[in-house]
């Protein structure tokens, strides 16, 4: 039965990529219109913003505490939301990778566009090194998976950290900005084991 529907549906119902084009080029450079409503699309990311604005998660931060960023969209949609995302923190701006930066899906420059993939950041980490930057931030096309890179000069190597202990340190720092002065978390004993 599922494999009938299939069968039945290969054909798109309608003509998504003449629609995309009409909307993309009807709304400039925006290329997150989507395939529906184009203003509540734009609302949505209006309000995604302010939340971040509202959310109490911005700190301020001084020039010389903060480290120099290097970002790749890996070819995706992910460059104008990251680089909206750092002006609303307050970071300096990043440099970006000019060769992965705008939509291809031919992913050139890639052999697999996951940046979890061994090789993925490599184009990144190179640029980082010349520019003398930090940290890597890298978005898969659809701008849902992150990857974090973090040079060490005086090793001169990269830890490239796994998703797990992204989420361990986003969670440990909204503990220490948020949670800790806040009256709606309970406070309970918490212990992390790393085993080799």
């Amino acid at each position: 039965e599922i494999a009938a529907s299939i069968e039945a549906n290969l054909r798109p119902w309608a003509d998504y990529g003449s629609i995309l084009e009409l909307r993309t080029n009807s709304n400039g450079q925006e290329n997150c219109v989507g395939l529906s409503d184009p203003q509540l699309t734009a609302r949505m990311i209006e309000s995604y913003y302010e939340a971040i604005q509202q959310s109490g998660l911005i700190v301020p931060l001084t020039p010389s505490t903060c480290p120099s960023f290097v970002y790749t969209a890996m070819h995706g949609v992910g460059y104008p939301f990251a680089k909206r995302v750092f002006d609303v923190f307050g970071l300096p701006p990043f440099q970006s990778v000019l060769s992965q930066q705008d939509s291809d899906p031919s992913f050139p420059t890639v052999p697999f566009p996951n940046p979890e993939e061994k090789g993925a950041l490599d184009i990144a980490k190179s640029y980082a090194e010349e520019e003398g930057a930090d940290i890597v931030f890298a978005n898969d096309p659809d701008a849902d998976r992150l990857a974090v890179a973090e040079y060490d000069k005086f090793s001169k190597s990269w830890t490239t950290f796994t998703g797990d202990q992204i989420g361990a340190l986003l969670g440990c720092w909204l503990w220490e900005k948020v949670g800790k002065s806040s009256d709606k978390v309970r406070t309970i004993r918490c212990w992390f084991f790393y085993l080799r």
